[in-house]
């Protein structure tokens, strides 16, 4: 009897297993594992239903149960067992739970278009109010630096003027007070034969009838000395258009074979005066002549640009007789200082005028900025003994 029921029981297993074994895809989870191995665990005997139909859920093969734990049943006694809770089936629903989890992590894996993909902004979507937000803060930056410039290159416009204005101001003594080149921080002698010496003292020495015509040392005597310094080939054969001899007494001027004026610019009259007294030092364009001694002669004419010589027929004579001697020469720094010797001596039965002094005249010199020694002063030293 006993046999029987085993029997019996046997081929419900094997029927059981080929159903899940044709059901079931040969593909084994992990989950599927697990749960085997919690039911082959399990000592509860479990009590074999009557299948009355079949389902077409796939039935997970029965665990196998030791024969002496199994509980024999009648054969004609029919139960109905209530399946829903049985082990078998909580098995088999969990396994299709896992299968369907397996096939959706392959579907996944086969299928990588499906999975829902992570958006990434694009930077060259954005909007132009995105792009006006990121350039927003540079322009507010640029804004308040404008004002800051503006403040700067106003403060170095000023402080440039000054420094110009400064500067010119500088320039404008270090023309007057220096010297391009290294002088003698001492006071040395020159030799009075020298070059330099001779040269200096031939512009300012002056003849007894120069010192009778003009005593004074004034712009007359200047312009003066200035001409002296223009040499015969500068000078031209010209015409007496527009002399006014009435500025000119004693000259005059009228073309004629006996008589041709001579004449030379204006501008050759202003190298020379800047060469003697300085690029500085003002001129005014005027006639040369030394009072009535016929000495110069020649009349400034604006419309012509030219100085014009004028005829003198009168002679004055001089009984009066002077020395004159160059003593010294020395030079200090930028200048050179000629000391100079003058006795004036009276005439026959004529007294000396008060404005001829003899003594000591110093002339002193000073080297420009255009490497010309020009004449700063003469002065006249009373303390020599007659």
């Amino acid at each position: 009897m006993n046999n029987g029921v085993n029997n019996q029981n046997t081929n419900v297993n094997q029927n059981n297993a080929n159903i899940n074994n044709q059901n079931v895809p040969a593909t084994t989870t992990p989950g599927q594992t697990s749960i085997q191995n919690q039911a082959t665990t399990q000592n509860t005997p479990i009590q074999q239903p009557t299948i009355v139909q079949q389902t077409t859920q796939p039935i997970a093969p029965t665990p196998t149960i030791p024969q002496s734990s199994q509980t024999a049943t009648p054969v004609n006694e029919k139960k109905e067992i209530d399946l829903s809770n049985h082990p078998q089936n909580i098995i088999n629903e969990n396994r299709d739970d896992s299968y369907k989890a397996s096939q959706t992590t392959l579907n996944s894996i086969e299928n990588p278009t499906n999975q829902t993909e992570e958006y990434i902004p694009n930077p060259d979507d954005m909007t132009s109010t995105d792009n006006y937000k990121e350039e927003e803060q540079p322009v507010r930056k640029k804004s308040k630096l404008i004002p800051i410039l503006i403040i700067i290159i106003l403060g170095l416009v000023g402080y440039l003027l000054y420094t110009t204005k400064n500067y010119q101001n500088i320039i404008t003594k270090m023309k007057y007070n220096c010297t391009p080149v290294t002088s003698y921080k001492e006071e040395k002698e020159l030799d009075l034969d020298s070059t330099i010496v001779k040269d200096l003292y031939a512009k300012v020495y002056t003849n007894i009838k120069e010192d009778i015509a003009q005593p004074e040392w004034n712009d007359t005597m200047k312009l003066y000395l200035a001409y002296r310094q223009i040499s015969d080939h500068d000078k031209y054969n010209s015409n007496c258009n527009m002399f006014n001899s009435s500025l000119m007494e004693p000259y005059t001027c009228v073309d004629s074979n006996e008589f041709t004026p001579r004449a030379f610019k204006s501008e050759k009259l202003e190298l020379e005066w800047k060469k003697l007294f300085g690029e500085e030092t003002p001129i005014t364009l005027g006639n040369i002549k030394l009072d009535y001694a016929c000495i110069g002669g020649y009349e400034y004419i604006p419309e012509r640009g030219e100085y014009v010589e004028g005829y003198c027929d009168v002679q004055k004579a001089t009984s009066f007789k002077m020395e004159k001697k160059l003593t010294k020469a020395t030079t200090y720094r930028n200048t050179i200082i000629l000391t100079e010797n003058v006795k004036y001596h009276p005439g026959e039965n004529m007294d000396l005028p008060e404005y001829l002094k003899s003594g000591e005249y110093i002339y002193t010199f000073r080297l420009d900025m255009n490497y010309n020694y020009v004449l700063i002063s003469k002065v006249y030293n009373d303390k020599y003994n007659n």
